[in-house]
């Protein structure tokens, strides 16, 4: 049987770990991406890491995510991840709508409950006064019409942005602002290349907001207005400027490690996805570990793929969505537990692979 983990790294980070292996302590910072349903291929691999590398830890680790990837780092920050991540799986798999086609202000009432859930009493408070698991998030301010709540003005208004990235990521800036929610720390990247970010400290009062904007998909969950700490306007979805993220982040001394859905190249925007000739820089992957499916188990999984977006208008009744996310969830207890022989056995320059593009 063919291995069901793919681990790619970067040429310092392979080099490395031909050279020493692989330990949690090599690890300085995690990412997680937007996607959607998507994430639910990374639940078991979560478990793991945050039951091996994440508990106990004394040792300072930054974590930035947008979109479903924010959600999840949301739950590595707080004082019992795993019960935390235990909450937005069932929250997250029990969603359900009136209709077939709920309105965006209907979905972002479910997002509400689901952020509620999973943060719980305290959760804002330990996310924020964590010294060691350092959480930041990152989210679209959207101007002029991308920034309207009815669908014609907010449509006319993001394809602009999308017609503006064909040229250059940059030319979005009339209607893209990225703003970079961080902890009281410091924020984990000091340079953000084709849009400038602006900065804004984490706090009580906003870190909900900032959740809940960053998985703010347009047109489909209603944005999160004024964001207390942030300049005034309307807010979106992560994954608009950083869907699977091209940054430069790179730590001085340790690595990056990326759970991914995808054994492929990274996009860095949303409006990159189907742009065949606009990957993730490897100059900015140089210091980091991807550990995805292959494409070979995806393909063994309900539909012949990971869960994602589609399945909600695949399947809008709840109990043939939550079915077939079940069976899922099942089969990716098999990249957990690949994972963790890696790890325990310490396979990880026996099993590690250059980038793969």
């Amino acid at each position: 049987m063919k291995p069901a983990l793919k681990i790619f790294a970067g040429h310092e980070a392979l080099t490395h770990i031909r050279a020493n292996g692989l330990h949690s302590s090599d690890i300085d910072m995690m990412l997680g991406a937007s996607g959607g349903p998507k994430w639910l291929s990374l639940a078991a691999m979560d478990r793991y890491l945050l039951s091996e590398w994440v508990r106990g830890r004394e040792q300072p680790l930054h974590v930035l995510g947008t979109s479903a990837g924010a959600w999840r780092m949301a739950c590595y920050a707080q004082n019992d991840p795993l019960a935390a991540h235990a909450r937005l799986q069932e929250a997250y798999i029990s969603q359900q709508y009136a209709s077939a086609k709920p309105t965006a202000h209907e979905v972002a009432t479910v997002c509400r409950h689901i952020l509620d859930v999973i943060l719980g009493e305290s959760g804002t408070q330990e996310i924020i006064n964590n010294p060691v698991v350092r959480y930041h998030t990152l989210v679209a301010r959207c101007r002029g019409l991308a920034g309207a709540d009815h669908k014609v003005p907010q449509t006319l208004g993001l394809a602009g942005a999308m017609t503006a990235n064909l040229f250059a990521r940059s030319a979005m800036r009339p209607w893209i602002e990225r703003v970079v929610f961080h902890h009281p720390q410091r924020a984990p990247i000091d340079h953000y290349p084709h849009l400038p970010a602006r900065h804004v400290t984490l706090t009580e009062d906003n870190l909900q907001p900032a959740i809940l904007a960053s998985g703010a998909i347009p047109l489909v969950i209603a944005g999160v207005r004024n964001i207390p700490g942030a300049p005034r306007g309307t807010y979106r979805d992560g994954g608009i400027t950083d869907y699977q993220f091209d940054l430069p982040v790179l730590p001085e001394k340790g690595f990056v490690l990326y759970p991914h859905y995808f054994a492929k190249a990274p996009k860095g925007g949303w409006f990159d996805k189907k742009l065949r000739w606009r990957t993730a820089s490897r100059e900015n992957y140089r210091r980091t570990i991807i550990i995805a499916p292959s494409w070979e188990f995806a393909a063994t999984l309900p539909g012949g793929r990971i869960p994602d977006l589609d399945d909600f208008y695949d399947y809008p009744e709840y109990s043939e969505r939550r079915r077939r996310w079940d069976i899922a969830l099942a089969a990716c207890e098999r990249l957990g537990d690949e994972l963790a022989n890696i790890d325990q056995q310490q396979r990880w320059a026996e099993v590690a692979e250059p980038l793969p593009w």
